[in-house]
């Protein structure tokens, strides 16, 4: 199966369950058997894009549809490479490519009822390998950081209930409880494969 053929199939797979789920907790869990079949495409990310970048992990849209109903986005993370705390305000899930990477989930401890201030409370920090899965959707499991601690490049493949390289969300400094808006614009204006 060609790519744009096993990008086109798994759309169709994203679009009835869209159709027939509503909870963004339960699309990740819908779709993740899905996710995981796309993983396994090879050459998934053409080699062209596979060099890190020196000062940056690199961040490249693989395909969407018209609608912007979902985006796949592959990111290449080269030694030592971080994103920074932040959340996704959409459903998504992230599989493991190729590398392995480390990510921290944080929830937010506010410091009142008033919402005057706030902490970020790290709930678990995992190692994944080759094919493994996460998932992020909001409220609740919405807020993460991730890094590549290892020699090696990593790279990530990633869907998003959205065309996540338009989408509007934060960055957090945990020490000083400030959140910054932010919009992180993939490095390819169109997808790889249309």
């Amino acid at each position: 199966m060609t790519h744009i053929k096993a990008l086109q199939h798994f759309e169709k797979e994203v679009r009835k369950v869209l159709e027939l789920e509503k909870s963004e907790k339960g699309i990740v869990n819908i779709l993740k058997p899905h996710f995981a079949k796309l993983l396994e495409t090879e050459g998934l990310l053409p080699q062209d894009y596979r060099q890190p970048r020196l000062e940056k992990y690199s961040q490249y849209l693989l395909y969407k549809p018209e609608d912007d109903a979902f985006s796949i986005v592959a990111f290449v993370w080269g030694p030592g490479q971080t994103a920074p705390i932040h959340d996704h305000l959409v459903w998504g899930l992230v599989g493991l490519y190729e590398g392995a990477i480390e990510e921290t989930r944080y929830r937010k401890v506010h410091h009142d009822q008033f919402d005057r201030g706030f902490n970020l409370e790290v709930l678990d920090t995992v190692i994944a390998k080759k094919n493994d899965i996460s998932f992020v959707y909001p409220p609740n499991a919405d807020i993460h950081s991730v890094r590549n601690p290892y020699k090696d490049t990593a790279i990530t493949i990633h869907i998003y209930g959205t065309d996540i390289g338009k989408q509007k969300r934060h960055r957090y400094e945990n020490k000083s409880s400030e959140i910054h808006s932010i919009v992180t614009a993939h490095e390819n204006v169109k997808p790889i494969f249309s």
